[in-house]
């Protein structure tokens, strides 16, 4: 199963790059719902589409053929047996390293796991296991796992220990450098004298290299940390909190999350925990869904 965990794990630079990731997820999904090995391109598209709009990078663009297709390329796992007919009907146009969507749908292309990785992976419950949290942890945030699962409709699962190994002080130095409040809401919630569902977020994702350091993370609620990893809330240059125009929703959106924006993040008590730049761009770019509410 390496060669699923190695595309897995590809990024191009900072930027985020979960096609296949998600692409891998879903077949992996159909697998555990006895669903068939192959799945026509016409009825993968809109499935793979709608996780790349709800998980992926802001885009205008969503290209649900170019995992479809490239993942032949990435090691012998994946396969097209409509291939060559689509590649003889795609033989006039100007590129051809990939095939579009109308010629793959004009000869009902089928796209899956070939015949050998499909039968492991049925009998080998803990193998699809594995793969499937090493593909979330490899590109996605904590926050996301469970609402990506649930999307896919990946139920029969058992988490596993991380593959890359975290700070277990993260936690705490953020608690301190905030004062145990979240640094957007200023909820402060203990029980019996334990912090309650605050959370060391990271502004550039673990998972994409973001380090476990104070000046890459915020103390956040729950609800703001899972707001801050989907996009719905971002960090402008000068460390105020963005309110992206997607959101919408009645009174309690208001209360909970349009009425913060333009207003400033709290300041880490060590000015040297100052969030990073760079950390900022990063998120702003890959995560945050613009256009922001103006203020």
């Amino acid at each position: 199963m390496q060669d699923i965990l190695n595309v897995g794990t590809w990024k191009r630079g900072d930027i985020r790059a979960p096609h296949k990731p998600l692409l891998l997820l879903l077949a992996l999904g159909r697998i555990q719902n006895d669903e068939p090995r192959l799945i026509p391109y016409a009825e993968l598209e809109p499935k793979l589409k709608s996780l790349l709009i709800d998980f992926g990078p802001p885009r205008k663009n969503v290209r649900a053929y170019y995992p479809f297709w490239r993942l032949q390329n990435d090691g012998k796992f994946w396969e097209i047996p409509e291939r060559q007919v689509a590649i003889e009907q795609n033989a006039n146009h100007a590129r051809q390293d990939d095939i579009p969507p109308g010629i793959l749908k004009a000869v009902d292309a089928h796209g899956g796991f070939t015949e050998k990785v499909f039968a492991y992976l049925q009998t080998h419950p803990k193998e699809l296991n594995d793969t499937v949290i090493q593909l979330l942890e490899s590109n996605f945030p904590p926050s996301m796992h469970e609402a990506i699962l649930e999307a896919i409709g990946i139920v029969r699962f058992v988490w596993v220990t991380a593959k890359r190994k975290r700070s277990g002080m993260f936690r705490d130095d953020i608690l301190r450098l905030y004062g145990r409040k979240c640094a957007i809401c200023s909820y402060d919630g203990r029980l019996e004298g334990a912090d309650l569902a605050l959370e060391g977020a990271h502004v550039m994702w673990h998972s994409h290299g973001g380090p476990d350091e104070g000046n890459n993370g915020l103390l956040l609620c729950t609800l703001h940390h899972k707001l801050l990893d989907r996009g719905a809330i971002g960090i402008s240059d000068d460390r105020n909190v963005l309110v992206s125009q997607h959101v919408s929703g009645g009174s309690q959106v208001q209360e909970w999350i349009t009425k913060f924006a333009g207003l400033p993040f709290a300041a880490p008590i060590d000015s040297a925990a100052r969030l990073n730049s760079q950390y900022i761009h990063w998120h702003r770019t890959q995560v945050f869904r613009d256009p922001p509410i103006p203020k």
